[in-house]
Protein backbone atom coordinates (compact mmCIF):
# COMPACT_ATOMS: atom_id res chain seq x y z
CA UNK A 1 0.00 0.00 0.00
CA UNK A 2 1.10 3.70 -0.62
CA UNK A 3 2.45 5.03 2.28
CA UNK A 4 2.53 8.91 3.49
CA UNK A 5 6.69 8.80 4.24
CA UNK A 6 9.25 10.61 5.96
CA UNK A 7 12.47 11.78 5.21
CA UNK A 8 13.68 8.76 6.89
CA UNK A 9 12.34 6.14 4.42
CA UNK A 10 13.79 5.76 1.86
CA UNK A 11 12.11 2.29 1.15
CA UNK A 12 9.78 1.33 -1.97
CA UNK A 13 6.40 2.30 -2.37
CA UNK A 14 5.93 -1.10 -3.45
CA UNK A 15 8.92 -3.94 -2.70
CA UNK A 16 10.52 -4.55 -5.83
CA UNK A 17 9.19 -1.83 -8.23
CA UNK A 18 10.86 1.42 -7.33
CA UNK A 19 13.29 2.82 -5.03
CA UNK A 20 14.67 6.29 -3.96
CA UNK A 21 18.30 6.81 -5.53
CA UNK A 22 18.88 10.71 -4.44
CA UNK A 23 20.64 11.24 -0.65
CA UNK A 24 20.29 15.09 -0.80
CA UNK A 25 17.68 17.33 -1.37
CA UNK A 26 19.53 20.14 -3.17
CA UNK A 27 19.92 17.10 -5.45
CA UNK A 28 16.14 17.57 -6.61
CA UNK A 29 14.94 20.06 -9.58
CA UNK A 30 11.96 20.87 -7.35
CA UNK A 31 13.70 22.41 -4.21
CA UNK A 32 14.23 25.75 -5.87
CA UNK A 33 10.81 25.79 -7.45
CA UNK A 34 8.53 24.74 -4.47
CA UNK A 35 10.65 26.33 -1.80
CA UNK A 36 10.80 23.53 0.42
CA UNK A 37 13.40 24.35 3.43
CA UNK A 38 12.74 20.98 5.08
CA UNK A 39 11.92 17.63 3.63
CA UNK A 40 10.18 17.10 6.91
CA UNK A 41 6.98 18.14 4.75
CA UNK A 42 7.93 16.66 1.38
CA UNK A 43 10.34 13.70 1.63
CA UNK A 44 12.61 12.72 -1.56
CA UNK A 45 10.93 9.98 -1.80
CA UNK A 46 7.54 11.36 -2.23
CA UNK A 47 9.09 13.66 -5.14
CA UNK A 48 10.27 10.57 -6.74
CA UNK A 49 7.33 8.32 -6.59
CA UNK A 50 5.51 11.33 -7.89
CA UNK A 51 7.89 11.43 -11.24
CA UNK A 52 7.28 7.72 -11.21
CA UNK A 53 3.47 8.59 -11.52
CA UNK A 54 4.46 10.90 -14.13
CA UNK A 55 3.51 14.13 -12.37
CA UNK A 56 5.15 16.92 -13.36
CA UNK A 57 6.20 19.07 -10.22
CA UNK A 58 6.16 23.14 -10.25
CA UNK A 59 4.83 23.17 -13.67
CA UNK A 60 1.39 24.54 -14.97
CA UNK A 61 -1.32 23.44 -17.75
CA UNK A 62 -2.06 27.36 -18.19
CA UNK A 63 1.49 29.11 -16.51
CA UNK A 64 2.04 32.57 -16.57
CA UNK A 65 5.38 34.09 -15.85
CA UNK A 66 5.64 36.78 -13.57
CA UNK A 67 6.19 39.44 -16.04
CA UNK A 68 2.70 38.58 -18.13
CA UNK A 69 1.05 38.15 -14.98
CA UNK A 70 1.47 41.40 -13.75
CA UNK A 71 0.85 43.38 -17.43
CA UNK A 72 -2.52 41.56 -17.61
CA UNK A 73 -3.20 42.87 -13.77
CA UNK A 74 -2.45 46.74 -15.30
CA UNK A 75 -4.02 46.00 -18.40
CA UNK A 76 -7.34 45.06 -17.11
CA UNK A 77 -6.65 47.89 -14.05
CA UNK A 78 -6.31 50.26 -16.91
CA UNK A 79 -9.63 49.41 -18.30
CA UNK A 80 -11.71 49.66 -15.32
CA UNK A 81 -12.11 46.00 -14.03
CA UNK A 82 -12.25 44.96 -10.50
CA UNK A 83 -10.39 41.69 -10.28
CA UNK A 84 -8.89 39.67 -7.18
CA UNK A 85 -5.34 37.92 -7.48
CA UNK A 86 -4.71 34.96 -5.10
CA UNK A 87 -0.81 34.37 -4.52
CA UNK A 88 0.29 31.44 -2.57
CA UNK A 89 2.21 32.35 0.59
CA UNK A 90 2.62 29.34 2.21
CA UNK A 91 2.45 25.34 1.58
CA UNK A 92 2.26 22.57 3.80
CA UNK A 93 2.47 19.00 2.75
CA UNK A 94 3.66 17.66 -1.23
CA UNK A 95 1.63 21.14 -2.40
CA UNK A 96 1.91 20.79 -6.43
CA UNK A 97 2.94 24.68 -6.80
CA UNK A 98 5.14 27.11 -4.61
CA UNK A 99 5.56 29.97 -2.75
CA UNK A 100 4.20 32.89 -4.88
CA UNK A 101 2.39 31.10 -7.17
CA UNK A 102 -0.44 32.98 -8.68
CA UNK A 103 -3.70 32.94 -9.89
CA UNK A 104 -5.37 35.86 -11.54
CA UNK A 105 -9.88 36.08 -11.47
CA UNK A 106 -11.78 38.58 -13.23
CA UNK A 107 -15.29 39.97 -12.67
CA UNK A 108 -17.00 37.75 -15.42
CA UNK A 109 -15.25 34.82 -13.31
CA UNK A 110 -12.57 33.75 -16.08
CA UNK A 111 -9.00 32.98 -14.91
CA UNK A 112 -5.28 33.38 -15.94
CA UNK A 113 -2.94 31.35 -13.99
CA UNK A 114 -2.81 27.79 -12.75
CA UNK A 115 -1.95 26.13 -9.00
CA UNK A 116 -1.03 22.71 -11.05
CA UNK A 117 -4.52 20.95 -11.39
CA UNK A 118 -7.79 21.57 -12.82
CA UNK A 119 -9.90 20.83 -9.24
CA UNK A 120 -6.93 23.01 -7.72
CA UNK A 121 -7.85 25.45 -9.97
CA UNK A 122 -11.41 24.94 -9.06
CA UNK A 123 -10.92 25.48 -5.48
CA UNK A 124 -8.96 28.81 -5.42
CA UNK A 125 -11.09 30.35 -8.13
CA UNK A 126 -14.39 29.73 -6.03
CA UNK A 127 -12.61 31.32 -2.83
CA UNK A 128 -11.32 34.31 -5.04
CA UNK A 129 -14.71 34.50 -6.09
CA UNK A 130 -15.90 35.13 -2.66
CA UNK A 131 -13.45 37.59 -2.17
CA UNK A 132 -14.13 39.36 -4.78
CA UNK A 133 -17.90 39.42 -4.36
CA UNK A 134 -17.45 40.76 -1.20
CA UNK A 135 -14.76 43.40 -1.93
CA UNK A 136 -12.52 42.39 0.90
CA UNK A 137 -8.63 41.20 0.40
CA UNK A 138 -8.09 38.03 2.83
CA UNK A 139 -6.25 34.79 3.94
CA UNK A 140 -7.59 31.32 3.16
CA UNK A 141 -6.65 27.92 3.49
CA UNK A 142 -7.60 25.19 0.75
CA UNK A 143 -7.03 21.84 1.55
CA UNK A 144 -5.85 19.44 -0.87
CA UNK A 145 -6.24 15.51 -1.21
CA UNK A 146 -4.02 13.06 -2.26
CA UNK A 147 -4.92 12.74 -5.60
CA UNK A 148 -4.42 16.47 -5.98
CA UNK A 149 -1.13 16.83 -4.24
CA UNK A 150 2.08 15.56 -5.50
CA UNK A 151 2.54 12.96 -2.74
CA UNK A 152 0.37 10.48 -0.71
CA UNK A 153 -0.08 12.70 2.10
CA UNK A 154 -2.47 15.92 0.71
CA UNK A 155 -1.36 19.44 0.98
CA UNK A 156 -2.97 22.72 2.18
CA UNK A 157 -2.52 25.88 0.44
CA UNK A 158 -2.22 29.00 2.43
CA UNK A 159 -3.47 31.90 0.21
CA UNK A 160 -3.36 35.51 0.00
CA UNK A 161 -6.00 36.81 -1.85
CA UNK A 162 -5.83 40.45 -3.02
CA UNK A 163 -8.71 42.36 -4.15
CA UNK A 164 -7.82 45.17 -6.51
CA UNK A 165 -9.99 47.86 -7.88
CA UNK A 166 -8.98 50.31 -10.81
CA UNK A 167 -8.34 53.48 -10.01
CA UNK A 168 -11.38 55.84 -10.26
CA UNK A 169 -11.25 58.64 -13.06
CA UNK A 170 -13.33 61.44 -13.11
CA UNK A 171 -14.60 62.97 -15.96
CA UNK A 172 -15.43 66.96 -16.13
CA UNK A 173 -17.48 67.54 -19.03
CA UNK A 174 -16.80 71.59 -19.58
CA UNK A 175 -14.24 73.37 -18.67
CA UNK A 176 -15.40 76.47 -17.06
CA UNK A 177 -15.15 77.80 -13.80
CA UNK A 178 -16.89 75.02 -11.84
CA UNK A 179 -14.90 72.48 -13.67
CA UNK A 180 -11.80 74.25 -12.76
CA UNK A 181 -12.41 74.47 -8.95
CA UNK A 182 -13.90 70.93 -9.21
CA UNK A 183 -10.50 69.65 -10.83
CA UNK A 184 -8.61 71.40 -7.97
CA UNK A 185 -10.27 69.35 -5.31
CA UNK A 186 -10.80 66.09 -6.48
CA UNK A 187 -6.67 66.04 -7.49
CA UNK A 188 -5.73 65.32 -3.52
CA UNK A 189 -8.72 62.16 -3.32
CA UNK A 190 -6.89 59.74 -5.78
CA UNK A 191 -9.25 60.55 -9.08
CA UNK A 192 -7.36 60.52 -12.34
CA UNK A 193 -9.18 63.79 -14.03
CA UNK A 194 -9.67 64.11 -17.74
CA UNK A 195 -11.83 67.53 -18.48
CA UNK A 196 -13.38 68.24 -22.05
CA UNK A 197 -13.80 70.96 -23.84
CA UNK A 198 -14.84 72.84 -27.45
CA UNK A 199 -13.60 75.43 -26.92
CA UNK A 200 -9.89 75.97 -27.21
CA UNK A 201 -9.36 79.13 -25.10
CA UNK A 202 -10.92 76.76 -21.86
CA UNK A 203 -9.21 73.46 -23.10
CA UNK A 204 -5.72 74.60 -21.69
CA UNK A 205 -3.57 72.22 -20.20
CA UNK A 206 -1.98 75.74 -18.15
CA UNK A 207 -5.56 76.36 -16.49
CA UNK A 208 -5.47 72.86 -14.63
CA UNK A 209 -1.96 71.23 -13.89
CA UNK A 210 0.22 68.70 -14.62
CA UNK A 211 -2.23 66.21 -12.70
CA UNK A 212 -5.00 67.11 -14.98
CA UNK A 213 -5.43 65.62 -18.75
CA UNK A 214 -6.85 68.13 -20.65
CA UNK A 215 -9.07 67.27 -24.13
CA UNK A 216 -9.99 69.47 -26.46
CA UNK A 217 -13.19 68.89 -28.86
CA UNK A 218 -16.06 67.94 -29.27
CA UNK A 219 -17.76 66.97 -25.79
CA UNK A 220 -20.31 64.09 -26.75
CA UNK A 221 -17.67 62.65 -29.10
CA UNK A 222 -15.23 62.78 -26.32
CA UNK A 223 -17.32 61.06 -23.63
CA UNK A 224 -18.05 58.12 -25.92
CA UNK A 225 -14.30 57.95 -27.10
CA UNK A 226 -13.27 57.77 -23.55
CA UNK A 227 -15.31 54.66 -23.09
CA UNK A 228 -16.33 55.57 -19.27
CA UNK A 229 -16.02 52.39 -17.13
CA UNK A 230 -17.02 50.98 -13.71
CA UNK A 231 -14.17 52.78 -12.36
CA UNK A 232 -15.44 56.36 -14.09
CA UNK A 233 -17.33 59.31 -12.58
CA UNK A 234 -18.82 61.86 -15.01
CA UNK A 235 -19.57 65.34 -14.08
CA UNK A 236 -21.34 67.86 -16.76
CA UNK A 237 -21.20 71.41 -16.11
CA UNK A 238 -21.12 72.50 -19.67
CA UNK A 239 -21.92 76.33 -21.33
CA UNK A 240 -25.31 75.64 -21.87
CA UNK A 241 -28.71 73.59 -22.02
CA UNK A 242 -28.37 71.81 -25.70
CA UNK A 243 -24.34 71.06 -24.91
CA UNK A 244 -25.56 69.55 -21.17
CA UNK A 245 -28.45 67.61 -22.91
CA UNK A 246 -25.65 65.98 -25.60
CA UNK A 247 -23.07 65.26 -23.25
CA UNK A 248 -25.96 63.43 -20.78
CA UNK A 249 -27.07 61.48 -23.64
CA UNK A 250 -23.64 60.55 -24.20
CA UNK A 251 -23.16 59.78 -20.58
CA UNK A 252 -25.73 57.40 -20.02
CA UNK A 253 -25.04 55.49 -22.78
CA UNK A 254 -21.98 53.98 -20.47
CA UNK A 255 -21.09 51.82 -17.62
CA UNK A 256 -19.81 55.21 -15.95
CA UNK A 257 -20.61 54.58 -11.84
CA UNK A 258 -21.83 57.96 -11.51
CA UNK A 259 -23.44 60.27 -14.31
CA UNK A 260 -24.05 64.03 -12.64
CA UNK A 261 -25.33 67.52 -14.33
CA UNK A 262 -25.57 70.74 -13.30
CA UNK A 263 -28.59 72.89 -13.85
CA UNK A 264 -31.66 74.32 -12.64
CA UNK A 265 -35.05 72.75 -11.51
CA UNK A 266 -36.28 73.64 -14.88
CA UNK A 267 -33.26 72.93 -17.54
CA UNK A 268 -33.48 69.13 -15.40
CA UNK A 269 -37.16 68.81 -16.73
CA UNK A 270 -36.48 69.72 -19.95
CA UNK A 271 -33.65 67.77 -21.00
CA UNK A 272 -34.87 64.68 -18.88
CA UNK A 273 -37.84 64.58 -21.02
CA UNK A 274 -36.55 65.53 -24.40
CA UNK A 275 -34.12 62.20 -23.66
CA UNK A 276 -37.19 60.44 -22.32
CA UNK A 277 -39.02 61.55 -26.12
CA UNK A 278 -35.53 60.25 -27.88
CA UNK A 279 -35.68 56.71 -26.28
CA UNK A 280 -33.42 56.88 -23.20
CA UNK A 281 -35.17 54.85 -20.22
CA UNK A 282 -36.44 56.19 -17.17
CA UNK A 283 -34.40 54.01 -15.91
CA UNK A 284 -30.89 55.29 -16.62
CA UNK A 285 -32.26 58.53 -16.11
CA UNK A 286 -33.04 57.97 -12.22
CA UNK A 287 -29.37 56.84 -11.74
CA UNK A 288 -28.08 60.41 -12.59
CA UNK A 289 -27.25 62.58 -9.74
CA UNK A 290 -29.42 65.86 -11.21
CA UNK A 291 -29.51 68.39 -9.63
CA UNK A 292 -25.98 67.34 -8.96
CA UNK A 293 -23.94 67.48 -5.27
CA UNK A 294 -25.16 67.94 -1.66
CA UNK A 295 -26.91 71.07 -0.40
CA UNK A 296 -24.63 73.11 1.24
CA UNK A 297 -26.31 76.42 0.00
CA UNK A 298 -23.60 76.67 -2.68
CA UNK A 299 -23.39 79.34 -4.79
CA UNK A 300 -19.93 80.42 -6.03
CA UNK A 301 -17.92 78.27 -8.31
CA UNK A 302 -15.87 77.04 -5.35
CA UNK A 303 -18.91 76.07 -3.15
CA UNK A 304 -20.63 74.17 -6.25
CA UNK A 305 -17.40 72.05 -6.51
CA UNK A 306 -17.18 71.88 -2.91
CA UNK A 307 -20.97 70.35 -2.89
CA UNK A 308 -20.35 68.08 -6.37
CA UNK A 309 -16.58 66.42 -4.23
CA UNK A 310 -18.60 66.16 -1.26
CA UNK A 311 -21.30 64.06 -3.09
CA UNK A 312 -18.53 62.10 -4.89
CA UNK A 313 -16.12 60.92 -1.77
CA UNK A 314 -19.81 60.36 0.01
CA UNK A 315 -20.76 57.81 -2.71
CA UNK A 316 -17.58 56.21 -3.04
CA UNK A 317 -17.09 55.81 1.07
CA UNK A 318 -20.85 54.64 1.37
CA UNK A 319 -21.65 57.74 3.71
CA UNK A 320 -24.93 58.65 4.48
CA UNK A 321 -24.01 62.58 3.80
CA UNK A 322 -25.29 63.37 7.17
CA UNK A 323 -24.24 65.79 9.35
CA UNK A 324 -22.49 63.91 12.14
CA UNK A 325 -23.62 65.56 15.29
CA UNK A 326 -27.22 64.38 14.64
CA UNK A 327 -25.50 60.37 14.83
CA UNK A 328 -23.74 60.68 18.28
CA UNK A 329 -24.64 62.78 21.65
CA UNK A 330 -21.40 63.08 23.53
CA UNK A 331 -22.21 65.45 26.04
CA UNK A 332 -25.91 63.78 26.50
CA UNK A 333 -23.64 60.92 27.57
CA UNK A 334 -21.36 63.00 29.74
CA UNK A 335 -23.96 64.97 31.45
CA UNK A 336 -25.41 61.58 32.24
CA UNK A 337 -22.52 60.12 33.40
CA UNK A 338 -22.01 62.85 35.67
CA UNK A 339 -25.26 62.79 37.04
CA UNK A 340 -24.60 59.06 37.84
CA UNK A 341 -21.43 59.28 39.84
Amino acid sequence: MQRCLTRSRLSPIRSGEWVAKRTSIAEYPCFKILLYNSISYYSMVEYDYAMYRGVRVGTKGKAMNTTAMYNEIQALLKRGERIAVATVVKTIGAAPCGVGTKMLLRADGSTSGSFSGAQVDKQVAQETAKALRESRSQIVHVHLDADQAVGSCGATLELFIEVLHPEPRLIIAGAGNVAQALARLAAPLDFRIVVIDDRRDLADPQMFGDQVQVNFGDIPQSIRALEPDEASWIVIVTRGHQMDKNALRAAVETDARYVGMIGSPGKIKNIFRDLLKDGVARERLEQVHSPIGLDLGAETPDEIALSIAAEMVMLRKHGSGVPLKTQHHFLEEVVEATRET
